[in-house]
């Protein structure tokens, strides 16, 4: 059993048992990996006002990264793969992060459009664009014209969003491998918008591939049906 007496002992549990590179959390905070590895060898600490997204992003606690109170986050487990691909596959974080705005940061001067939707038949979701509220930008849309807030219903992309998250949509950006996404099937003859939120891992000319996380699942739609991308640039956790 791994000794998780110090905050750097445990920021580095944290992030191997999900799965995460110290470049990938660096990316996170925009900031050089060595700081992650100075953290982790506890040189440095992380600022306090970085606690809370840490603790996010490694579904863990404040307390349990501070003081080691509570229970250590569960290692998440990797499928086995054969040959060469085995040591990358293991390495590979089980689902990307969604980067975290706090609450706090939602402060563009604009406002953008909250839409909420319900759940429908194999996991789709029914969205009416007829706005339940509007809500200040993020950062990250803050000049997009046509960004989004949408309320997360169903469970398929557990732990990256959990029912209630709101997750902050650029309606323009092309579509990318391993990002998470919104794809939207029109009704031929009207009706309600159905959705589909899910990560992209990648497309050709007659296919999306997709994956879910709970359970985890990988399968492909047909462009034709699903032909509108919109790509997840963020979220904000309401809980």
């Amino acid at each position: 059993m791994e000794k998780l007496d110090t905050l750097g002992s445990r920021l580095r549990y944290a992030r191997n048992a999900k799965g995460l590179t110290q470049d990938q959390v660096a990316a996170e905070f925009e900031i050089k990996r060595n700081n992650i590895s100075t953290w982790e060898s506890g040189d440095t600490r992380p600022d306090l006002e970085k606690l809370p997204a840490l603790a996010q992003i490694y579904g863990t606690t404040e307390a349990w990264l501070l003081h080691g109170q509570g229970e250590a986050p569960p290692k998440i487990a990797r499928p086995k793969s054969a040959g060469g691909r085995q040591r990358a596959e293991a390495e590979r974080p089980s689902y990307p992060v969604v980067p975290l705005v706090p609450g706090r940061e939602l402060l563009g001067t604009g406002k953008m459009p909250l839409y909420a939707g319900a759940m429908g038949g194999d996991g789709h979701v029914i969205i009416t664009f007829d706005a339940i509220d509007y809500v200040k930008r993020p950062a990250e849309l803050e000049n997009v014209k046509g960004g989004y807030g949408l309320l997360i219903v169903g469970e398929s992309m557990i732990p990256a969003f959990w029912p209630g998250d709101m997750a902050l949509v650029n309606p323009h950006l092309p579509p990318a491998r391993q990002r998470n996404v919104i794809l939207y099937h029109t009704p031929p003859h009207g009706g309600d918008v159905e959705a589909i939120v899910k990560q992209l891992n990648g497309w050709n000319e007659r296919e999306w591939q997709l994956q879910q996380y709970n359970p985890p699942r990988e399968y492909a739609e047909f462009r034709h049906e699903w032909p509108i991308c919109h790509r997840v640039v963020g979220k904000y956790d309401a809980r």
